[in-house]
């Protein structure tokens, strides 16, 4: 019999501010544990990074490595953040320099089929005659991964393939998952031959595990705001959970008061602010560079009718210089362009659902969905003309059975307030620009135009 315990993080989302709190706690309960002879893991399921994060911008990820290496984790799997946010290659390039090993069954490159080069579907350990199969599986969005270039499978699909050959093998089983708590629970009572899933995604919490049948389910919570120690032991070859218990970083810290990752960001700050995308810009205010938006997504899409909202923008920029830390700290969202196709008789009613809910959205406080402004604001739009009921572009009255294509900002489609885009629409998110890249594009393009 061998005693195994487990140390998992979870849903970090770039909140740093006890970082060092949260690596010295690893590091040395590793130690201790390690000292009393049992074996140790550090896991990390999903959603280290956000690109909210300026060092996370600035490096184009590449601060997961770092983090995870100084917390001595052993296994990640792969969040939402890190599969949407990133393309294949910008995420091959984040995980250089890895001291640990990348696990995801369900997320292979859609050029070659195959899982990420820096990542295995399923990894192995051994304890005494006790053999253990990790498996990591993320929350499946087909209308993300695919036009960034990963195919993405249904969890309960890559359970189905791989869970019956592990158990049939005598492999007992570890789920990495970043599926959230249903997901999480039905897994459970679907396979029993699961002993343990380490949740994440939906940011729940289980300060001392759940047990679902025979499986142990663990919660912990977003942010860094807890750590998780599970305990398990092994007898012959089979491994039996015993306990989990969440373990609160603000207890561990020795000064409350003292953010631990300001200079994380201050790092980002700086490498933000030496790359000049413009010598000298005009001063724009919020609503103005909502309407450059529109400029930008039509020109650089080709689609003449586009949605937007000024919630997106959320500082203004001041005349001088432009630098990529004043495009991120004005539009610090992963937030892509989503092409959508309507039926005319539809897009009128969307435009009404717009006109219901805009009185509110005005000073509506909105969060998730890849928006990490503050307040959802004016909607605006270009392209078309609404009058009298009738929709009107280029002079001309379109009938109720004809399309109309327009863009707009993927979180539109997303949100609980115009659930019609994705029923109703022929959907397509652009990929890879993110909103403040098309809104630099467009500010260059203004630029050579104008001195030409």
């Amino acid at each position: 019999m061998s005693e195994v315990t487990i140390l998992h993080i979870n849903d970090m989302h770039s909140n740093f501010h006890s970082i060092k709190t949260q690596t010295r706690f690893m590091k040395e309960r590793r130690a201790q544990l390690e000292k009393e002879g049992q074996k140790v893991f550090g896991i990390d399921l999903g959603d280290l990074i956000d690109r909210v994060h300026p060092l996370v911008e600035a490096e184009d990820g590449k601060i997961a490595a770092r983090v995870l290496n100084e917390q001595q984790i052993d296994f990640a799997t792969l969040g939402n953040n890190e599969g949407t946010a990133y393309t294949p290659l910008e995420l091959e390039a984040a995980y250089e320099g890895r001291q640990f090993e990348v696990i995801i069954s369900n997320v292979k490159w859609a050029t070659t089929g195959e899982v990420p080069p820096f990542a295995k579907e399923v990894h192995f350990e051994t304890v005494d005659d006790c053999s253990i199969a990790f498996i990591g599986l993320t929350a499946s969005y087909p209308e993300s991964y695919g036009p960034n270039g990963y195919l993405i499978e249904e969890p309960m699909d890559a359970l189905k393939r791989l869970v019956p050959t592990l158990a049939s093998g005598g492999h007992q089983i570890i789920l990495l998952s970043h599926l959230g708590i249903e997901m999480d629970h039905l897994i459970a009572e679907t396979y029993p031959e699961i002993q343990v899933i380490l949740g994440a995604h939906t940011h729940h919490l289980f300060e001392e595990g759940k047990w679902v049948n025979q499986t142990l389910l663990t919660g912990g919570f977003k942010y860094g705001a807890f750590i998780g120690e599970l305990h398990l032991k092994t007898e012959g070859s089979r491994l039996i959970p015993l306990s989990d218990k969440m373990i609160a970083v603000e207890d561990l810290k020795e000064d409350s008061t003292i953010d631990e990752g300001e200079a994380l960001r201050q790092e980002g700050v700086a490498l933000l602010k030496e790359e000049v995308v413009l010598p000298h810009i005009p001063a724009y205010s919020v609503k103005e560079l909502a309407l450059l938006s529109l400029e930008a997504m039509t020109r650089q899409t080709g689609v003449s009718v586009a949605f937007t909202y000024t919630g997106l923008f959320v500082v203004p920029f001041k005349e001088g210089p432009l630098t990529k830390f004043d495009l991120h700290e004005c539009m610090p969202h992963p937030i892509h362009l989503n092409k959508s196709r309507f039926k005319v008789s539809d897009f009128k009613q969307l435009l009404r659902i717009f006109e219901e809910e805009q009185p509110e959205l005005l000073e509506k406080a909105i969060r998730g969905y890849g928006f990490r402004g503050k307040l959802f604001g004016e909607i605006l739009y270009t392209g078309f003309q609404f009058v009298s009921g009738e929709i009107v572009v280029d002079g001309r009255t379109l009938d109720d059975d004809e399309f109309i294509t327009f863009v707009c900002p993927d979180h539109m489609r997303f949100v609980p307030f115009f659930p019609m885009i994705e029923e109703k629409g022929d959907n397509e998110i652009i990929y890879p620009d993110l909103l403040r890249t098309i809104i630099e594009k467009e500010l260059v393009f203004k630029e050579r135009k104008n001195h030409d």
